[in-house]
């Protein structure tokens, strides 16, 4: 803090202690100077004011009209200082302040997702959270150029060397198809089933994410998906799917959603799997930021008490006929 500032206080300290006590020797000693030195601070502080504070009687001192109002808003001075500098204090502990997050829209499918903003909440209560949903790359963007203090997308894909990563969740994928569609009769489908059909994919120039994997199934089978269209989120895909405009891919996390219209079948070949992570800056950190992946850490470290967070086990989530099995 500036000497000038730290004077200042100090000043209308030893002021204020002196109204208490309306005397200069009782005054000094509960303040821990001479009597001398106190009495030199407070005829500094009149002069400084061009006012006379205190009366000086024979007896004693007592406040003059102008010091009792200069006690009144020295009083007041005193608690918006205590009160700034202990927000300063709890930003600096991440317990106020701002947390900007962004994240796909299948995200909110997750139930981690959710809950670490729940707790996240619940610990700092005076903590704004700011949440906005976009695209990957509109998020990776984003966050590089300082929009975000974190954003949770989908991988597979390549970060920015500034920034750095935790791992979400790993989930299955799952194909949503026409609930009249003739794949539909079957239990799970194959990459190699879903290449001559329609595919209604997400809007990612970059094709990372989901159609990463999709793409990457289909090319090591030697397959090249038809996408017919491309939209910005689940809801697009679904809404598609119900139109029987073709079929889609999402996380299994999204078959919660049940639309009439639409069912949902297990995808069969063993990598059909995209993981949401976690996506910061290291030179931004910051305390609010260091809480919220302090608790994606937690809840990590909780989940591989029964095996690894990527397998933890669904908890009928699923629905239109997608199988546990």
């Amino acid at each position: 803090m500036d000497d000038l500032v730290v004077a200042s206080l100090r000043r209308l300290r030893a002021f204020l202690i002196v109204c208490e006590t309306l005397h200069l020797g009782r005054a000094a000693e509960r303040i821990g100077i001479a009597q001398p030195a106190l009495s030199q601070q407070i005829r500094g502080l009149e002069e400084g004011l061009g006012v006379r504070l205190f009366h000086r009687r024979k007896r004693g001192i007592d406040l003059t009209a102008a010091g009792e109002a200069y006690r009144i808003e020295a009083n007041k001075l005193l608690r918006l200082h205590a009160d700034a500098a202990e927000e300063a204090r709890r930003v600096a502990r991440g317990e106020m302040g701002r947390l900007a997050v962004g994240y796909v829209a299948s995200a909110m499918f997750e139930e981690r997702f959710p809950e670490t903003l729940r707790a996240l909440h619940q610990g700092l209560p005076d903590l704004r959270i700011a949440l906005r949903e976009d695209g990957i790359s509109e998020l990776l963007r984003a966050l590089v150029n300082g929009e975000f203090d974190v954003v949770l997308v989908r991988a597979p894909l390549v970060l920015p060397d500034e920034c750095r990563h935790l791992l979400g969740a790993r989930q299955r994928l799952v194909a949503v198809l026409p609930e009249r569609h003739p794949l539909a009769r079957k239990q799970s489908l194959s990459m190699a089933e879903l290449a001559g059909e329609p595919m209604v994919g997400f809007n990612d120039p970059d094709d990372r994410g989901i159609m990463r994997v999709a793409s990457d199934l289909a090319a090591s089978s030697n397959l090249v998906m038809d996408v017919r269209w491309r939209v910005s989120g689940v809801t697009g895909v679904l809404g598609l799917a119900a139109a029987g405009q073709g079929f889609g891919i999402v996380a299994e996390s999204s078959a919660c959603v049940s639309l009439p219209g639409v069912c949902y079948r297990p995808l069969s070949d063993p990598e059909a799997t995209a993981e949401l992570w976690y996506v910061w800056r290291p030179d931004r950190l910051t305390p609010a930021l260091d809480h919220f992946l302090a608790i994606v850490r937690a809840r990590q470290s909780t989940d591989s008490g029964s095996g690894p967070a990527a397998k933890r086990p669904r908890t009928g989530r699923l629905c239109s006929g997608v199988s546990d099995a």
